[in-house]
């Protein structure tokens, strides 16, 4: 018994902070959203390029067609006259997106902004995703810039640039050696302690 338990202690000590390997899906409730819709800990909100809130839509039609864009546009589909952005006030660990409906020539942008309903400046641009879904590399949110937002960029010979936001996965931080000694100094002492009462 005192065993599993020294097992159990293990393991919460190992994952002790789950909401750093979360991901939050964007693609249920499906349908119309109206102009802001909340995920988990995360409020996304639809404008149009100027900065008018529209409304936001829901896509889980199976395949790579899964997540969210604007409604009554192409598709219900994110595009360059549009984006949809996410408050991301809640999220202070690094971060991935899944980004659905790619493919060649969709190209798309991720950018952040300190104000809401402003795109932001500081953008990285992805001109020719090839995985659909496409999986983003990894963003560290800016000091400051709470809002990060997706638009499809028009540069390519494409007419319909148009993509969705399939999902946001946070990423456990990179721990530093002196925090790892420290763990696996605790994990060592308190097998030790584990080992000599189950032996006697």
């Amino acid at each position: 018994m005192k065993f599993k338990f020294g097992i159990i202690l293990l393991s919460s000590l190992v994952c002790a902070s789950p909401a750093l390997c979360d991901t939050i899906s964007f693609t249920n409730p499906t349908g119309q959203r109206g102009v802001s819709q909340t995920f988990g800990t995360v409020t996304a909100y639809g404008y149009t390029s100027n900065g008018t809130p529209t409304d936001l839509y829901v896509k889980n039609g199976g395949g790579t067609e899964n997540g969210l864009g604007i409604a009554d546009n192409f598709q219900n589909e994110i595009t360059s006259a549009n984006f949809v952005q996410l408050d991301l006030s809640s999220i202070n660990s690094p971060f991935t997106l899944l980004i659905g409906s790619t493919g060649s020539y969709q190209a798309f942008a991720v950018c952040f902004s300190a104000t809401q309903g402003m795109l932001g400046s500081s953008c990285t641009q992805y001109s020719n995703p090839v995985a659909n879904p496409f999986p983003t590399g990894t963003f560290t949110k800016p000091t400051g810039d709470n809002y990060l937002s997706v638009t499809a960029l028009s540069e390519t010979p494409s007419t319909n640039d148009n993509v969705l936001i399939d999902s946001m996965t946070t990423v456990a931080p990179t721990p530093e050696p002196s925090s790892l000694f420290l763990l696996g100094s605790g994990i060592l002492g308190a097998a030790g302690v584990i080992r000599r009462r189950f032996i006697a």
